[in-house]
């Protein structure tokens, strides 16, 4: 296993960070290793709070034509308390822990010895392996997305037992039969909110009632089992092998889990009848998974040490020359995007699937304002296009409940979608602050993964049938929301997550519009135009968008030569505020680029200087991002580097700024997934950028990354892309596709015979 592939430790983790983390898309589990007592800490991705509902909220209609013409008249105080008191509607239902599978072993005496635990992210097996009194000891563990299981198998030098326990705060009824131990549970019916603090509630009435579950962990030893009560009990083995499975009654975020719920019990039991072969599973478990993660492979030239990951981490703080631990972390995102995204689960959410709180930070729901979006940005440059599956029936599904957000949020076409969705695909805004709350621009943003999807994929049937629908649909609703004054167009009034300015002596986060809503409309109506170009179809619409883009506002820049934020040159509340929404346009959009347009390109590194480099972890992860489009590899290599730094388990901390967990996870803090797939698309960014018809090799390669290769990248076009690189510049390509590319390689630009 080389060391760009693995993370190992020389110690069980203490806490929950520390664990390493295995899953399938729908199971996931983290991996402590303890010695005496081992836990598997759990999760499947549709344990939820709730139940579909209608969030709309009465007279919204009136509430936002009453703010948008305050914020006309230039009294933004007024209509952000207009919209705060009168418009915001309720909170996201929460993502939930399974609960813990606990075995405890029946050793004592010497500490252990030789001790090591791991994960291979090469073959996606986590293990745990020591000796004590004399025995070897060795455990494995992985998640099987054909099988819909976790494997675990336990092997000793010599006879001995352990006992099985599971436990969860979700009603749970365990109980103990021949071979398996069953958990069944329940979900609490509803998530309320008072004054910023959960409160989930169960209820007796069948109507309010939640999701349903029942799991099962079946064992298979060459010792005895004994099953007894609450618990199973194996003595006397040398090899056993468990499977554990669960199954939901979650029918579908518009049926009623418990009235229309799906069967769920027999389905458990019909998923452990059905493995029984260790290797055999374990062997097909890994082809499925190689079959993804093996496409892409990079190397980078230099140092890489051979030191257990939480002090190679520490040691990276001091010494920035283990190129190998980028690598390491590169894959491991990779890694962790497979594990927690795959056809039929549900998308990745703000922790992927691994959530240890039973009051989860903003309830680990699917922030739409950057952190879902996020979690699939490596998703297709990496040639994972399986993996993007979840997020575009996702948004299939929330142009559905955004058709009555739309309507009955603004009496609006089309359909929208705020800054929080659940598994219910909540679309209406939840409650609290405007600066966040009142924000429709994801349903725009999630529409460019929909048409990305077609550009790296090349699938014009995805095009016709799937996206350019839901795109015409979000489209739809920005035109009817739209305002025009004094001949300009643009969406009335306009917040930018989150951060806000000063006014009048004030502090506001609502102004007339703001820079990112009017660039995700404009990327948006761009796309569309494209598409219908594509299809050869519906161009009485496209020249509608073309005509509204003429007279919609244009970048502005501001006395300091920063790309302006909303409509005017005010003051900002938080100069160095962790969201950079203003500069959605250079990414992940690709309206402003250095080649094409470098004016608004020196005015986005401006704002990038003023906000500056520090920031939360995802909030790093979207800067690498910024910098490689403005081909500088230094400042992107820089904030990698930052993200590199190791943090402790510190609960939710903004103004530290973030970094990295002992398990590699990002640090917000708290854990959040983003940062890490940020860190994986940013690091493809500088390698590799496909953009406005061409392709550039290394368009943001730091100084010190003299050397290296890449293979199996994806460019836009279904056009896959081996890179060489030696002294800095690309000693050797090579383009897998059909036709021709326009590439720019070593600052040429070439035509590409594939």
């Amino acid at each position: 296993m080389k060391n760009t592939s693995l993370l190992y430790y020389t110690a069980p983790a203490e806490s929950w960070t520390q664990a390493l983390p295995i899953g399938n898309g729908t199971l996931g589990a983290m991996i402590f290793g303890g010695v005496k007592t081992e836990k598997l800490a759990l999760n499947h991705d549709e344990l939820w709070t709730g139940k579909p509902k209608n969030t709309v909220r009465e007279g919204a209609p009136e509430s936002f034509e009453k703010a948008r013409k305050l914020a006309l008249e230039g009294d933004y105080h007024a209509a952000r308390e207009e919209i705060e008191s009168n418009f915001l509607s309720t909170w996201s239902q929460a993502y939930l822990p399974l609960g813990d599978l606990i075995f405890e072993f029946d050793t004592d005496g010497e500490k252990a010895k030789k001790y090591r635990r791991y994960l291979d992210i090469s073959s996606a097996v986590a293990g745990v392996e020591y000796t004590q009194n004399g025995t070897d000891y060795r455990r494995e563990f992985f998640a099987s997305y054909p099988h819909k299981v976790i494997a675990v198998c336990f092997e000793s030098s010599a006879p001995s037992g352990f006992n099985v326990k599971i436990d969860s705060k979700l009603k749970p009824a365990v109980k103990a039969e021949g071979d398996i131990l069953w958990l069944e549970g329940e979900c609490p019916g509803e998530n309320v909110i008072d004054n910023e603090c959960p409160r989930k509630t169960y209820f007796d009435e069948p109507e309010n009632r939640g999701i349903l579950f029942r799991s099962g962990i079946k064992v298979i030893t060459d010792g005895l089992i004994r099953a007894e009560g609450e618990e199973i009990a194996v003595s006397g083995a040398r090899k056993t092998v468990m499977f554990f499975a669960c199954v939901t009654s979650f029918n579908g975020f518009d049926r009623h889990p418990f009235l229309d719920g799906k069967e769920y019990k027999k389905a458990c039991e019909e998923i452990l009848e059905g493995v029984s072969d260790y290797e055999k599973i374990k062997k097909t478990a890994q082809a499925d998974y190689e079959s993804i993660y093996s496409k892409v492979s990079l190397e980078i030239d230099g140092e890489s040490r051979d030191l257990p990951t939480d002090k190679r981490l520490t040691a990276f703080r001091r010494n920035k020359n283990d190129t190998g631990l980028i690598v390491l972390m590169y894959n491991y995102g990779r890694y962790l995007a497979i594990s927690s995204s795959r056809p039929g689960s549900q998308p990745s959410n703000l922790q992927g699937i691994w959530s240890d709180r039973y009051d989860a930070p903003w309830n680990a729901n699917y922030t739409v304002n950057i952190n879902t979006e996020m979690n699939y940005w490596p998703v297709l440059m990496t040639n994972m296009q399986q993996v993007n599956e979840p997020l575009v029936q996702m948004i299939k599904e929330l142009s559905v409940t955004g058709r009555e957000a739309a309507r009955g949020m603004y009496n609006a076409a089309g359909w929208c979608s705020h800054h929080n969705v659940d598994l219910w695909r909540l679309a209406t805004p939840v409650g609290g602050n405007a600066c966040w709350a009142f924000w429709h621009g994801s349903s725009g943003w999630l529409c460019r993964h929909l048409f990305e999807h077609y550009e790296y994929s090349g699938d014009t049937d995805f095009l016709k049938n799937t996206a350019y629908p839901i795109m015409k649909g979000a489209a739809e609703f920005y035109l009817d929301i739209m305002t025009e004054q004094d001949g300009e167009m643009f969406l009335c009034p306009g917040t930018s997550p989150e951060n806000g300015f000063k006014y009048k002596g004030k502090e506001v986060n609502m102004g007339k519009y703001s820079t990112m809503s009017m660039s995700i409309a404009r990327d948006l109506f761009r796309n569309i135009i494209k598409a219908s170009e594509i299809l050869g179809t519906d161009k009485e619409f496209a020249d509608k968008l073309k005509s509204t883009l003429e007279k919609m506002h244009e970048f502005k820049t501001g006395s300091d030569g920063q790309l302006l934020e909303f409509d005017g040159d005010y003051p900002e509340t938080e100069k160095h505020h962790r969201h950079v929404s203003h500069l959605y346009a250079l990414h992940p959009a690709d309206i402003i680029t250095p080649e094409e347009t470098p004016e608004l390109a020196k005015a986005c590194r401006r704002t990038l200087e003023r906000r500056g480099d520090n920031g939360t972890g995802w909030s790093l992860g979207w800067k690498i991002n910024f910098w490689a489009r403005l081909n500088d590899g230094n400042h992107a290599l820089k904030l990698i580097e930052m993200q590199l730094r190791p943090v402790k388990s510190s609960g939710i901390v903004y103004t530290k700024g973030g970094g990295t967990y002992e398990n590699l996870f990002d640090a917000h803090p708290p854990f959040q997934i983003d940062g890490n797939f940020g860190f994986v698309s940013g690091v493809t960014e500088m390698l590799l950028r496909s953009s406005n018809g061409k392709i550039y090799l290394l368009p943001a390669l730091p100084d010190s990354w003299p050397q290296g290769e890449v293979r199996g990248l994806k460019a836009k076009g279904n056009i896959t892309v081996d890179i060489v690189w030696e002294n800095g510049k690309v000693k050797d390509y090579r383009f897998y596709g059909k036709g021709k590319a326009t590439a720019v390689i070593n600052g040429k630009e070439v035509i590409v015979d594939m």
